[in-house]
C-alpha cells in the first residue's frame, strides 16, 4: 500500500494493529513478490472456521444488496493492497501504525479514527463466514443487522458492531469482501471510540464505501 506520513499513534490504535489472531498474521499474502510467510495456512484457517470460538453469529438484512457508491473527496488518499487488488481511500492525513504483506492500520490525524485492512488467505470461505470471524476477532457484537453489498466482482457483507478494546468502548463498521470468480478475500474495519461515533459516521462510511476491486 502507498503510505502516508508516520506519527505516534494511540494505544487503541497499537492493540488493533496486532490483536487480529485469526485474520491477520497467520494468513499468506496473496502478494506476487515471493515470502516466507506462506505455511500451512489453510489448514489453519479451515480449523479456526470450524471452531464456535471464532466466529461471531450475527442478522443478515432481508434486503436486496446494496450497491456501494461513495463520493471520495479529491485530497484523500488512494490506497491499494499488496497483492494490487483491493483499494479503499482514507484522508491523506491519516497515519500509518502498521504495513505488512497482509495488514495495514492507519489513524486519523485527531487520532478518532482509524482503518485496519487484512488480506485473508482462504479462498475457500464465503462472505459471511468471514464476516463472522472478523467479528470474532475482537469480540465484537453486532449493533444492528448485517446488509450483503456488491460493487464491481467483489460481494460480502458489512454490519457495524461494538466492543472493548484496551479498556476503550468502541464502535466499528467491519467488511467481508470476496472476489467473485477469483481467490482474493479481504477484511476492512473502520472504528472510533463510541462517544465519537455520531461525528466520525460520515468519513467512516466513506472510507468503507470507497472499497472496490481492479
Amino acid at each position: 500500500m502507498r503510505k502516508l506520513n508516520f506519527s505516534s499513534l494511540a494505544v487503541v490504535l497499537i492493540i488493533l494493529a496486532f490483536a487480529l489472531s485469526s485474520c491477520g498474521g497467520k494468513k499468506d499474502s496473496k502478494t506476487e513478490t515471493k515470502t516466507d510467510t506462506k505455511t500451512d495456512t489453510k489448514t489453519q484457517t479451515t480449523d479456526k472456521k470450524e471452531s464456535d470460538k471464532k466466529k461471531k453469529d450475527f442478522k443478515k438484512s432481508d434486503a436486496p444488496k446494496k450497491e456501494l457508491k461513495s463520493e471520495v473527496p479529491s485530497d484523500w488518499t488512494e490506497l491499494v493492497s499488496k497483492d494490487g487488488k483491493f483499494t479503499f481511500s482514507a484522508p491523506s492525513n491519516w497515519t500509518i501504525a502498521s504495513d505488512t504483506e497482509n495488514k495495514f492500520t492507519a489513524m486519523s490525524e485527531d487520532k478518532s479514527m482509524g482503518t485496519t485492512f487484512v488480506i485473508f488467505s482462504n479462498d475457500q470461505i464465503t462472505s459471511d463466514e468471514l464476516l463472522g470471524l472478523a467479528l470474532a476477532d475482537f469480540d465484537f457484537d453486532p449493533d444492528g443487522e448485517a446488509f450483503a453489498y456488491t460493487e464491481g466482482n467483489m460481494e460480502g457483507y458489512i454490519t457495524a458492531a461494538r466492543g472493548n478494546i484496551g479498556g476503550e468502548d468502541m464502535m466499528m463498521y467491519v467488511m467481508s469482501a470476496v472476489e467473485n470468480g477469483g481467490k482474493g478475500n479481504y477484511i476492512l474495519y473502520v472504528f472510533t471510540p463510541t462517544a465519537s461515533f455520531e461525528k466520525n459516521n460520515a468519513t467512516m462510511e466513506k472510507v468503507l464505501y470507497s472499497a472496490k476491486l481492479k
